[in-house]
């Protein structure tokens, strides 16, 4: 069998305010024509289909209309949940899907129920909370926990169903201890788990020939046998050096695994330079088409920075600025607020502090007109 391993592509979601359904659809195309091309017999996603519990109508089309389309290329399509899905949203109808070559796994009762095509049985384990799922499983209430119990169980049903001949794949969403993180995922567990124990050991997997992991954003091998997929499309500007993709996995004689790269709708630039670099130089001419984070870093404020950068860079999201020596880098906003000399400074420094950049002139004018109409005000209630 020829299986794809993908996850987390979170529909619904935007990036720094900006719509993400041209992007994200752009990589569903490339996944059904994969599918096509490389006569992929099953798709598995490991949870975080949807970037919330109750996502979006587009992205609900969207889902739907890759479901159509995966299956009408071929494929047979396995789904997990994870921790941004509703469990019983996303599993609603699925017991009439899976007459239609759809799996959509989203219950713990399901994990020792594997689905076998052929040799090959996938164990779908769905993002367990550990507060919920733990008193069910008579264990404390830790993915650490929570995790041994399963393979527990799992192994159990591999020897009660002589299965040992079968190739194993599990699909997941948790931390692997040792994984690399980025700024877009929600940590799992946080402020209820102390120490590791929101963290899987890798070896925990033993036995299985292919792990799917889920709900880390960049592609990455734990093991041999264990892997992220990593989400589709970029969601946070510390993804810009991922190879966003997909593991292409072959069982047989011998299981293999492959990376299938896929093609960005847009690039993630993240520039750092003084002001007339970044507007003058052919260095990042690369730039001027890609989602942008730009920081800033002349000694002293440059006038119009963000118009200036806008012009060149229309896709820029975000603006830093983050001076280098001299007087202003070393102010604090604080030191700033003292010395303000009247009220309009005062709110004038606060609008710059916020958006990174000063207010227009007709800002200024507007900000004028309000306060003095809040002066007036307060000077009549004193009266």
């Amino acid at each position: 069998m020829r299986l794809l391993h993908t996850s987390d592509w979170h529909l619904g979601r935007s990036f720094h305010n900006t719509d993400m359904l041209d992007a994200q659809q752009h990589a569903i195309d490339f996944i059904v024509s994969t599918i096509t091309e490389r006569d992929i017999d099953l798709v598995l996603i490991s949870g975080d289909v949807y970037d919330r519990a109750l996502p979006p109508v587009d992205a609900v089309r969207m889902f739907d209309q890759a479901l159509v389309d995966m299956h009408a290329a071929g494929a047979q399509i396995v789904v997990t949940s994870g921790n941004h899905d509703s469990a019983i949203r996303l599993g609603f109808m699925s017991r009439m899907m899976r007459d239609a070559g759809v799996y959509i796994r989203t219950m713990p009762e399901t994990i020792t129920d594997p689905l076998i095509f052929d040799d090959v049985c996938i164990w779908t384990v769905p993002y367990l909370e550990p507060r919920l799922h733990a008193p069910d499983f008579g264990v404390d209430a830790n993915h650490y926990s929570i995790m041994s119990h399963v393979m527990d169980e799992v192994r159990a049903q591999i020897a009660e169903r002589d299965l040992h001949d079968a190739t194993h794949i599990m699909m997941a969403h948790l931390f692997a201890a040792g994984a690399a993180a980025s700024d877009s995922e929600r940590n799992i567990g946080e402020g209820t788990e102390v120490g590791t124990l929101g963290q899987v050991p890798v070896d925990m997997f033993d036995g299985m020939d292919y792990v799917a992991l889920g709900h880390l954003h960049g592609r990455q091998r734990m093991s041999p046998t264990v892997r992220y997929s990593g989400s589709p499309v970029a969601y946070s500007f510390s993804e810009h050096a991922h190879r966003k993709g997909m593991w292409l996995i072959e069982t047989g004689d011998e299981l293999t695994v492959e990376p299938v790269d896929i093609p960005q709708l847009k690039r993630l630039a993240v520039l750092k330079d003084d002001l007339e670099p970044l507007l003058e130089s052919d260095e990042y001419t690369w730039a001027e088409d890609a989602w942008c984070q730009i920081t800033v870093t002349d000694p002293k404020r440059p006038p119009q920075a963000f118009r200036r950068l806008k012009h060149r860079f229309p896709g820029m999201l975000n603006f830093i600025l983050a001076p280098t020596g001299g007087v202003e880098a070393q102010t604090t906003y604080s030191e700033r607020i003292a010395k303000a000399k009247t009220d309009m400074d005062l709110v004038l420094d606060f609008v710059d502090h916020v958006r990174n950049r000063p207010a227009s002139d007709n800002e200024r004018r507007w900000l004028n007109d309000a306060l003095e109409h809040v002066n007036r005000v307060t000077e009549q209630d004193v009266k």
